[in-house]
């Protein structure tokens, strides 16, 4: 048998297509630091604006140009954490997980874990209003010991987790008995 032979035979099946099971973003709940900054931005964006129309002075002009290069930034800000957030996800499959963390419009990490290294699926509830808006943090431990995979802020990790161990369990048994 020949080096190429060998390569071929250990290349995984890919006739039957990949089930995609869900696709799940992190809860809504991450965007509030970024939401509460952007207030604060605002406020002290509108304290020029205040001062000169409260006074009657003669740089009310660049009062309102300050507010709206104020604006400008701010919505650049939102814009750069909304992609962040809208663009990260786990990607459960009937063969593997993997996450996708998105930084912004140009960084972007992925991990990838197979169900078949998987060895333990484990979820917490952050304390109270975790507990009222249902998210909480999902940690996937390997066999191998190669990697972990530990997601912060997932709605109903609790389902997710069912869902994973199930995914796990349909996996065909590739030991020989």
């Amino acid at each position: 048998m020949t080096k190429r032979d060998r390569s071929k035979a250990a290349e995984p099946d890919d006739s039957q297509p990949t089930e995609v099971i869900f696709v799940e973003r992190q809860f809504p709940v991450v965007l509030r630091w970024p939401l509460i900054w952007g207030l604060i931005i605002i406020l002290v964006g509108m304290v020029p604006w205040s001062i000169s129309t409260a006074n009657d002075y003669s740089w009310q002009p660049l009062a309102v140009n300050w507010m709206m290069l104020v604006g400008v930034g701010l919505l650049f800000y939102w814009g750069y954490h909304f992609i962040g957030w809208y663009f990260t996800v786990l990607i459960l499959t009937d063969k593997d997980i993997s996450f996708i963390k998105q930084r912004g419009p140009f960084r972007r990490d992925v991990q990838c874990l197979t169900l078949n290294n998987v060895q333990n699926v484990n979820y917490s509830i952050p304390g109270m209003q975790g507990a009222i808006f249902k998210f909480g943090n999902l940690n996937i431990e390997t066999l191998s010991g190669s990697g972990h995979l530990r997601i912060k802020t997932l709605f109903k990790p609790a389902e997710l987790q069912a869902e994973i161990l199930e995914a796990m369990q349909a996996l065909p048994s590739t030991g020989k008995a």
